[in-house]
């Protein structure tokens, strides 16, 4: 295998990483640009729903809850910011090692959808982000958790256990090899 050119990895594989990375980084930078009026935009929409996060009803005696929930809103932003860049590489870097292996085509295609999946994963973040003002947390976080986090996360999870056992099974079956020649 010295000197043999790494496989690239399948389509799919390399749109989904693609995409992780174009939103992470333009979240990124739309956070940098709009901070300001993202927090304003959220805490109007946090202000006119006390029913909904559960306030006083004065605006004095509920500033600070105002301002926790405001900051639930553009975390979960800076989090589809990292989840969008983290995905996009492990999805890149991992799909690498997957179509180089030494193993089945169509294991090699399971392995590379499964990681693909992991794209829909960060998306649970805007959603979040988006709806924690107008929504509250409480009611948002089952719906995405099992909507997004579980499913798509939980995909790249078995997808990179998966590689690393058909890795250490094609490990030891070379040094199996090695050592009888």
């Amino acid at each position: 295998m010295p000197g043999e050119a790494l496989r690239r990895p399948p389509t799919i594989a390399l749109i989904a990483s693609l995409c992780m990375f174009a939103v992470g980084a333009s979240m990124g930078g739309l956070l940098v640009r709009s901070q300001d009026a993202l927090y304003a935009a959220a805490r109007r929409e946090v202000v006119k729903r006390p029913e909904v996060h559960g306030f006083a009803g004065a605006e004095v005696i509920d500033e600070a809850r105002i301002a926790e929930i405001v900051e639930q809103s553009n975390n979960a932003l800076r989090m589809l910011h990292v989840h969008g860049l983290g995905v996009g590489m492990l999805i890149l870097t991992v799909s690498l090692v997957i179509v180089n292996l030494p193993i089945a085509e169509r294991l090699k295609t399971i392995l590379c959808v499964l990681m693909s999946l992991g794209a829909l994963y960060p998306p649970g973040w805007l959603v979040l982000g988006w709806l924690i003002p107008t929504r509250g947390l409480a009611a948002l976080r089952g719906p995405v958790e099992w909507g997004f986090f579980v499913p798509f996360g939980g995909a790249v999870i078995v997808a990179i256990w998966a590689t690393l056992a058909c890795y250490l099974v094609a490990a030891v079956r070379g040094r199996r090899l090695e050592q009888r020649s």
